[in-house]
């Protein structure tokens, strides 16, 4: 699929689930894409010197547009898209099957191998997925197992109820990005597909649908991958991809454009890596602040904490 769009970097590390997610998308629609690999554990250097502060990946960047999530960054894209007469088919649905992915997601993490949670790993992730940090990570695996297993039978006997392979027809549609991820990577990356119990005589549905999207180790023969110093020299040279998301006045914060505020994650300890830049974007379903080098973060609203701040304490706002 053609696309007319700013150049597209996946700013992220090939073993994280959701730098899969985007990828999943980015495969289905056919859009064009680097990516700037970045280290499994901080520091990460190369995000810090553009003045990104928020910690986890992927970070996305469409032109000189950055997005701290994959849900903004897939409703950007779509939107952007759709202005061309494509992207993937809605649905309804699509945000309870986004609910139900990232149920998934806690559902997978007790299902990877022990001996892949490194003492290094569990201090750095300590903040964000304290299952890491628990003494008997160990023991949790088989109980994960069998969680996975019970989801995995729900998309082989309701999602994928139909003539498939995708949800609800022959076409690959939002509902299955956002429902096939975590699955695709608990099956595929950590291997639970070798399990008794996942393999393709016990679920040929799911299987199939996971397949139906490539996967993730061809991207070095793709030549996906751009370096720090480029993939940074692009980043900054590009132009603003979406339009400007102007500022709700009736919303509960009550913050006016021009303001410094900072950005941090509900599910993580609070102070963790906050984001600081200048409001430029407040909606019900986005807020976006602006850097002092010009780019523009976007984050959405659901997941959140947004704060008000001294503009004297925002070294990475416009002064």
């Amino acid at each position: 699929m053609a696309t007319d769009l700013p150049p597209v970097i996946a700013w992220e590390y090939q073993f994280a689930p959701n730098a899969q997610k985007s990828r999943n998308y980015l495969y289905a629609t056919g859009v064009p894409f680097k990516i700037c690999e970045q280290p499994f554990v901080l520091p990460r250097p190369i995000l810090k010197n553009l003045g990104i502060t928020y910690r986890r990946v992927p970070v996305l960047s469409v032109g000189k547009d950055v997005f701290c999530d994959n849900t903004s960054f897939i409703d950007a894209l779509q939107s952007l898209l759709e202005m061309q007469g494509k992207g993937l088919k809605r649905s309804p649905a699509d945000r309870a099957y986004e609910a139900w992915g990232y149920r998934s997601f806690w559902v997978a993490l007790p299902c990877v191998p022990a001996s892949l949670v490194t003492e290094d790993l569990g201090k750095d992730r300590k903040d964000l997925f304290p299952v890491f940090a628990r003494p008997d990570f160990a023991t949790l695996r088989q109980n994960g197992l069998s969680e996975l297993r019970s989801m995995i039978e729900t998309v082989e006997a309701d999602f994928l109820s139909g003539q498939g392979p995708f949800i609800g027809g022959d076409d690959c549609g939002l509902a299955d990005i956002h429902a096939m991820w975590m699955i695709k990577w608990a099956l595929h990356t950590i291997g639970v597909a070798k399990e008794p119990g996942f393999d393709k005589k016990a679920y040929p549905k799911v299987h199939a649908w996971c397949d139906s999207i490539p996967t993730h180790d061809d991207d070095i023969q793709k030549g996906q991958f751009i370096s720090a110093e480029d993939a940074s020299k692009q980043l900054l040279a590009s132009k603003y991809a979406c339009p400007d998301v102007e500022i709700d006045h009736s919303d509960p914060l009550e913050l006016q454009g021009g303001e410094m505020v900072a950005i941090e994650m509900t599910d993580a300890t609070p102070g963790t890596y906050p984001q600081t830049g200048r409001l430029v974007g407040l909606s019900k379903s986005r807020v976006v602040v602006e850097l002092d080098n010009g780019l523009r973060l976007h984050f959405p609203r659901i997941g959140y904490v947004v704060n008000r701040i001294a503009a004297a304490n925002g070294a990475n706002g416009r002064a």
